[in-house]
């Protein structure tokens, strides 16, 4: 959100304060009698903060901002992994305080309204975007907690449907609520962020569950239960199916280009037959074969993703640096080029990590990501669908989203942490290890 560096900075802080007192007075963690499947994804974390050091000390290309990152950034990202894992560990005591995460959440949205619904007012027209104005500085950060948001929620109900299965009416109503909270960030992405990406991160997520409610209206379960269920999982797949359609069709009215998508990405890709994408601001957009310019904010994200995949090979160990790590690359192979003119983002965070701490980073964060969704997959845990919807959230966000900004990283590793947490001392659902 704007404006608040010193107060995230302040409360991260004391929760980190407050998480060593409640790990040193709870004394509940015993690390021999955990599965190592649990512990997995702490062992990457912490390889992943070792790497890092050992970058500066090896591997160093800018050992005076490298330092200060590592006194910034990745101190924080320290504190916010503690901070994570101890959360985790309060919800996996008491799981329905993980609705206290999403009324956050949510709560974030209600200012974002209350900012927006007089623009409203005052020009009787819906489409109001502004990526700079609105609590969430930037398109990329609406985004990320708004997905965030529908990936709790249709997690949460995939729990409700997959435990011990509540009555219709709490069914019902569980679903009705979820439509109408999922409801609140589609909405933005339509009209207040113009967020085509956000869009398509719900439509994955949508497709996530149709295939999970598929799985289990099919799924064998006592008879008494057998028709309460397959009515449940049809309810939801229709609600899922009904709430992406119904905001995809909105934001294909006002952004018609999403029918040349897959001849826009074809052609983005070839950035040695368009060099524009050094600097579309100066040298302008494409001209395709058919006559058509090509749509920019796409050409932007797939030429700049691909340019820095080719970068990639070239410095495989990174360059130990999470801001703009993309235009340290280019700057390094165009030395001659404009000062502030090439790009600073792929808009890929992934991409940008291998830029940045290369292949031994994202081993690190896909293996912890890996072994979360491993062990919520074996484990009971009564909010495993909210863990593997939040993984795939994540995965996804940080697929089309930026890693350049300074709290990218902290958001990444308190929720591997927290989700990890989740996983603890929970016993296989099946099989045994």
């Amino acid at each position: 959100m704007k404006h608040t560096i010193a107060l995230r900075n302040i409360l991260l802080s004391l929760g980190c304060l407050l998480s060593i007192i409640y790990i040193y007075q709870a004394k509940k963690i015993a690390p021999f009698s955990i599965a190592w499947r649990n512990l997995t994804p702490f062992l990457f974390i912490g390889s992943l903060f070792i790497w890092v050091l050992v970058h500066y000390f090896l591997f160093s290309q800018d050992s005076v901002l490298q330092l200060k990152e590592l006194k910034s950034i990745w101190f924080r990202s320290l504190e916010a992994s503690l901070l994570g894992f101890v959360c985790g560990l309060v919800i996996a005591q008491k799981p329905s305080r993980i609705n206290l995460l999403a009324y956050g959440l949510i709560a974030g949205f209600a200012v974002l309204y209350y900012q927006y619904l007089p623009k409203v007012l005052a020009t009787h027209r819906l489409f109001h975007p502004d990526h700079f104005n609105y609590i969430f500085y930037g398109k990329i950060n609406g985004v990320l907690i708004g997905t965030l948001l529908i990936a709790g929620v249709g997690g949460h109900l995939t729990d409700l449907l997959s435990g011990s299965l509540a009555g219709r009416l709490k069914i019902a109503l569980n679903a009705i609520a979820s439509a109408l909270i999922v409801a609140i960030p589609l909405y933005a992405y339509v009209y207040i962020f113009d967020a085509k990406n956000g869009i398509g991160l719900a439509t994955i997520l949508a497709f996530v569950w149709i295939c999970w409610g598929v799985y289990g209206f099919f799924k064998p379960k006592p008879q008494a239960e057998q028709r309460k269920s397959k009515l449940a999982w049809i309810l939801i797949i229709l609600l899922m199916l009904s709430l992406v359609a119904l905001f995809g069709r909105l934001q294909l009215k006002q952004h018609p280009s999403w029918q040349y998508l897959i001849e826009d990405v074809r052609e983005s890709v070839q950035i040695d037959k368009y060099p524009q994408w050094k600097s579309p601001s100066t040298l302008g957009y494409p001209v395709l074969p058919s006559g058509r310019v090509i749509t920019p904010n796409v050409f932007e994200r797939v030429s700049w993703a691909t340019a820095g995949l080719t970068l990639i090979p070239k410095n495989p160990w990174g360059n130990g640096i999470l801001q703009y790590p993309f235009e340290r690359s280019l700057m390094r192979q165009f030395p001659n080029s404009p000062p502030n003119s090439l790009p600073g983002s792929t808009h890929s965070g992934w991409i940008e990590l291998l830029l940045s701490f290369g292949f031994p980073a994202l081993i690190c964060l896909w293996g912890a990501l890996a072994s979360v969704a491993y062990g919520a997959m074996r484990g009971s845990a009564p909010t495993k669908g909210v863990a593997i919807s939040v993984l795939i959230a994540i995965f996804c966000l940080y697929t089309v989203g930026e890693l350049s900004n300074h709290h990218a990283v902290e958001i990444l590793l308190f929720t591997i942490a927290l989700l990890a947490a989740l996983n603890l001392g929970q016993r296989p659902s099946s099989m045994e290890d």
